[in-house]
């Protein structure tokens, strides 16, 4: 009996290391993919960075099937909004602590300002490329036209929700993809679920 509840101990702490990993991980590609946005940019500011993350995720949903980031949305007044990067700069914004303190500084007009280049180990060439779509998607839009671009009919209805967050599907469907991919996706989502 005894041997049996040590191994239990052993392997939900070897899962508790392991998802302990894949949260740094993915919160360190977070990391990445903005340091990438705003080598590509140069200085801009937070409501472009969280527009364009966003069209990033979207156009790798719809080609691959899988978001850049693990980023979740709700649509808020002005769009879809990635709320774990809106709060880390709106604290820095504010002088507070925040996990992204020592890649980038807010400016006056929350103006976002990259303090190193980023880690490219962390992104893939279709990472880079669905960033570098997303980023051509946006440009030559002012804040007022991005905001309209994204209030499209499925903004409107996850808006509508209670919880008004995106889902995998509902992010792939903003950007117009097609029954398969959105199939693809709901079995995905599926796959995962009976995994975890």
């Amino acid at each position: 009996m005894e041997i049996t509840i040590r191994n239990c101990i052993f392997a939900a702490n070897m899962e508790l290391k392991t998802n302990n990993m894949l949260l740094e991980y993915q919160n360190q590609k977070i990391k990445e993919v903005l340091l990438y946005v705003l080598s590509k940019t140069g200085d801009i500011g937070y409501f472009r960075l969280m527009k364009t993350i966003f069209c990033a995720d979207r156009q790798n949903l719809m080609k691959w099937g899988d978001q850049v980031t693990s980023l979740e949305y709700f649509a808020r007044k002005h769009g879809p909004v990635p709320s774990a990067i809106y709060s880390e700069l709106l604290s820095i914004y504010h002088g507070n602590a925040s996990t992204y303190s020592d890649i980038v500084s807010v400016k006056g007009n929350f103006l976002v300002h990259a303090n190193r280049q980023p880690n490219l180990d962390y992104l893939s060439e279709t990472d880079k490329e669905s960033i570098d779509k997303a980023i051509a998607e946006l440009d030559g839009k002012n804040r007022n036209q991005i905001e309209d671009y994204l209030h499209e009919k499925v903004y409107k209805q996850v808006f509508a929700k209670k919880s008004q967050h995106y889902s995998l599907e509902d992010i792939a469907k903003s950007g117009g993809a097609s029954k398969k991919v959105i199939e693809n996706i709901k079995e995905q989502v599926k796959l995962l679920k009976a995994l975890s």
